[in-house]
């Protein structure tokens, strides 16, 4: 017998077309039948200051719980145990920072895109600089979104990777670009249900298949999954508590606070009591999903501790193993496998469709308009933004070619994700947190952190590729798999961390490095701004700042009055 390879029947193909097609009839809607508000700036990027509590939160949930998440941690539970779970303990101070520091005063501004602010806190260099950070992040990390639900299509239609992600990449684009922000929205909440519920109707499956609960964990505790608290201090380990803690933390902070795709859909709510509420659900959701993720994680131990797939030949990379696991135990079940595969692709589209609605504005806002007639329609201009959504992401699905020859996806995530969303974290906590930051300190602090963590993160890269960093997983076996093994090339993986061999740095593990970064901006961007002269306070709008510092302020310092120009309102 020769290794089993599941793929799609007709059955499933057909749902998952289903799933994709309705995603697609509502950006037509929204684009072509029920478009007014959208042919301006305000409708196409903010919905008009219409959208309702419940599909905003259940987008922000689906735009943060990517296919990255829905496959990556399942495959890093299954490859490195329990560690990655450690994150699910930073999410309440997370979500208390995003709605009690950073988004009063994002609300109170109500600006169209978020980096306007560190205009008005700095200057103008400073926001096209932070906005070309965003711009790379993008890059780094759209083409990560799409790449893993190709991955999981690959693996159970035999389709190529690249195909695919230029399938599902011109079906996102086409709804953002005509649809704006609503089609964003409710095709996230439409795509989101969807998810959530075959989530764990898979997860219940799965789990009555492989023998029940107890028997999951009691296969965790022999398989060495279940360790939680693993306390060592060498930042070299790819996950301890303090990497998964600390460098996630930060990794997550920046991409609820100062994202502007999450900015953007909390401003575009009617009240901050509203947008607060926002920021609840978006962390409960999200703590729900990584919970079924991680525990789908011990569940496939389970059923395959005692044949790894990878290693007999069954999956080609370990991102693969869910997909698998869905045809092998939940097949019969008709229909749920594609369902559940089209939510993992739905989760991607929904990443995918924020970053491009948000980048679209953020490039229209600090890069066209200042070049361009300020007696341009609001029609042109949201004409603009659509062709700034397609451009956009056809580059991004160009990069596809790269993020394959990478590592797996939860690693690649962090890896890319600290490449800018640490050092943009930064940046903007000495805007709000520092009152004698200047924009030359900042700015400086900035692209500083962003060529560390380039090099960092390319040069690690590297030093991995070339064997000269090898990262331990847990043990596996081939013992019981039900062909002949012995005519299989079988190489088990590493069960020994290798380091030594490079530079330190580049054995750091990915976790530590949105942490990194931001260290990095705010420490060398407080210095150089007292070496060129500090900003001073009675210079400064307190409204810039987080109200907690209010207090720490001269009386001297002053607030606007609410302008035209930027659109402040009362809380």
């Amino acid at each position: 017998m020769a290794p089993k390879i599941l793929h799609f029947d007709w059955v499933e193909y057909s749902v998952f077309a289903g799933m994709l097609g309705v995603s697609a009839m509502i950006g037509i809607f929204f684009g072509c039948i029920k478009k007014k508000g959208q042919d301006t700036v305000d409708g196409y990027f903010l919905g008009g200051k219409e959208m309702g509590l419940i599909p905003v939160s259940i987008s922000l949930i689906f735009g943060f719980i990517s296919g990255v998440t829905l496959l990556g941690t399942p495959s890093e539970i299954y490859t490195f145990g329990l560690q990655y779970v450690a994150c699910l303990f930073c999410l309440v101070p997370n979500g208390l920072i995003t709605s009690e520091v950073f988004l009063p005063v994002f609300y109170k501004l109500q600006l169209i895109s978020v980096y306007q602010y560190m205009e008005m806190r700095f200057n103008k260099t400073v926001r096209n600089v932070v906005s070309f950070l965003f711009m790379i992040s993008l890059f780094a990390y759209i083409p990560t979104v799409i790449y893993a639900p190709a991955l999981a299509l690959n693996q159970v239609s035999g389709t190529d990777v690249y195909l695919v992600s230029m399938i599902i990449g011109v079906i996102c684009i086409f709804y953002t670009s005509i649809g704006g922000l609503k089609a964003v929205v409710w095709t996230d909440t439409f795509q989101g249900t969807i998810t959530l519920l075959s989530v764990i109707a898979v997860a219940v499956i799965g789990t009555i298949k492989v023998g029940g609960v107890s028997y999951v964990f009691q296969s965790a505790i022999e398989g060495e999954r279940t360790q939680l608290f693993r306390m060592d201090f060498d930042p070299r380990i790819r996950t301890t508590f303090w990497s998964v803690f600390f460098g996630v933390s930060v990794l997550w902070t920046g991409g609820s606070t100062i994202n502007p795709s999450a900015v953007q859909r909390f401003v575009s709510l009617k009240t901050l009591r509203e947008a607060k509420w926002a920021v609840f659900n978006f962390m409960f959701g999200g703590l729900v999903l990584f919970s079924f993720s991680a525990y789908m994680g011990l569940v496939i131990y389970a059923q395959y501790k005692g044949c790894d797939p990878q290693t007999s030949g069954m999956i080609e990379r370990p991102d693969q193993i869910l997909p698998h696991f869905i045809l092998d135990v939940a097949g019969n079940v008709k229909g749920l496998p594609g369902l559940f595969l089209a939510g993992v692709v739905c989760a991607g589209l929904s990443t995918m469709s924020a970053g491009l609605n948000t980048v679209s504005g953020t490039i229209y806002e600090d890069f066209i308009e200042p070049l361009i007639s300020k007696k341009t329609r609001e029609t042109k201009a949201a004409m603009i933004m659509q062709a700034i959504v397609v451009v956009y992401g056809i580059l991004c699905l160009l990069l596809i070619m790269v993020i394959d020859k990478m590592g797996s996806l939860i690693e690649l995530s962090n890896s890319l994700g600290g490449l800018t969303n640490g050092t943009l974290l930064g940046m903007f906590v000495l805007g709000m947190f520092f009152p004698h930051a200047n924009s030359i300190g900042t700015t400086v602090g900035g692209l500083v952190s962003l060529l560390v963590m380039g090099w960092i993160v390319v040069a690690s890269t590297a030093a991995i590729a070339a064997g000269d960093v090898v990262q331990a997983v847990k043990p596996v076996s081939i013992d019981s798999c039900p062909f002949n093994i012995t005519a299989l090339n079988v190489t088990l993986p590493p069960q020994e961390d290798v380091f030594g061999n490079t530079f330190y740095l580049y054995e750091i593990s990915p976790f530590y490095y949105s942490a990194i970064g931001c260290f990095t901006a705010i420490v060398l961007g407080i210095f150089v701004s007292y070496l060129t002269g500090p900003t001073e306070l009675k210079d400064l709008d307190r409204i810039l700042l987080s109200p907690y510092i209010y207090g720490s302020l001269p009386a001297t310092t002053y607030s606007t009055v609410p302008t035209k120009e930027t659109e402040l309102i009362n809380l």
